[in-house]
């Protein structure tokens, strides 16, 4: 399939005084076509975030990408100035962040701060936004419409506010949405509701998604690929329903096995929770082997020597590990 998105040898790094660089990403390399979901999984400080906010070009003032290119619609997102990186958020790429109420701003009504994206890339008069805002609304709300429309947000629930973002987000008809972990401040039962609702608004709309969790139970029957990230970089990639059931890397294997078990007693002072072993890497250290070796079970000499290479086991799934291929490494 053509490529809407392609990312090419993508390397971020965090600086700040008297300190060394952070790597919150390291040779990036993946595609996404038109319609695709893609999952992005990984433990917190994988680099899950930074990879989201890259694509969007929006780099803190201490970050900044060291090597690569972002290719969006055959533009390079990297290569923009300021002015063109803007009329490109929220038309062609669009993000709903983790944190909805931080997102919105408190003292305007959301009908309103939704026509202010469709005032930046639409041409609309103001009776044409608000009659837009509500059409969009109603596409996340089963019902309230215009009350939701009138209120600030304050007034409405976590879920309520996702809505919003949600609908921000699809204002314009974006290519691509990112979706940087959208449920994890909601209750169970609100996830499963937006979760249902973007998968909804993906197949009407034909939407690609990058679906950025630490939850694999959300990516299964969602995304059509997932990718793993451990230290930055993407460890391994493939068709989710055999990265989710069948996962090759040591690494994403044991992440997979913490979860808890269905007949795990219900009293939580008998459950006993599995963990990964160690803890995680310093970025700002570099090593002469695989980042994942000291935490993990199934260590060769090799992992401590070099670092892994990328592995294509077939059309979808690829794999940095020395288990698969001993010489592919530097």
């Amino acid at each position: 399939m053509e490529s809407l998105l392609e990312v090419r040898e993508l390397s971020v790094s965090y600086r700040s005084e008297n300190r060394a660089p952070v790597r919150a990403v390291v040779g990036a390399n993946f595609r996404i076509a038109g319609g695709e979901v893609v999952g992005v999984l990984g433990e917190s400080g994988s680099g899950k975030s930074t990879l989201a906010a890259s694509l969007l070009a929006m780099f803190p003032l201490n970050a900044a990408p060291d090597s690569g290119s972002i290719y969006l619609e055959g533009k390079n997102l990297l290569r923009l100035d300021d002015k063109e990186v803007r009329q490109v958020r929220g038309k062609s790429i669009s993000l709903i962040s983790q944190e909805p109420g931080a997102a919105l701003h408190p003292t305007i009504r959301v009908g309103i701060q939704i026509e202010e994206v469709l005032r930046a890339h639409c041409e609309y008069d103001r009776v044409e936004r608000r009659n837009q805002a509500i059409k969009l609304l109603d596409s996340v709300f089963p019902s309230e419409v215009e009350r939701i429309y009138r209120s600030y947000p304050h007034q409405l629930s976590g879920g309520q506010r996702q809505r919003i973002a949600i609908a921000q987000a699809i204002a314009c008809r974006p290519s691509l949405l990112i979706a940087d972990e959208p449920t994890a401040s909601l209750d169970p039962v609100t996830q499963q509701e937006i979760l249902q609702l973007l998968k909804k608004l993906q197949a009407e709309l034909k939407l690609a998604i990058l679906f950025i969790t630490h939850t694999p139970e959300l990516l299964e029957g969602f995304a059509n690929r997932v990718f793993v990230m451990y230290a930055g970089e993407i460890i391994e990639s493939g068709r989710a329903s055999e990265v989710l059931q069948s996962p090759l890397h040591p690494y994403t294997r044991a992440l997979l096995g913490c979860r808890p078990a269905l007949n795990s007693p219900h009293d939580p002072s008998q459950q006993r929770f599995r963990v990964i072993p160690g803890d995680p890497p310093d970025l700002t250290v570099s090593v002469n082997g695989c980042a994942f070796e000291p935490r993990c079970q199934e260590s060769l000499r090799v992992c401590r020597e070099r670092i892994p290479g990328v592995t294509a086991l077939n059309e979808y799934a690829e794999v940095r590990c020395f288990k698969f291929n001993p010489e592919n490494g530097s």
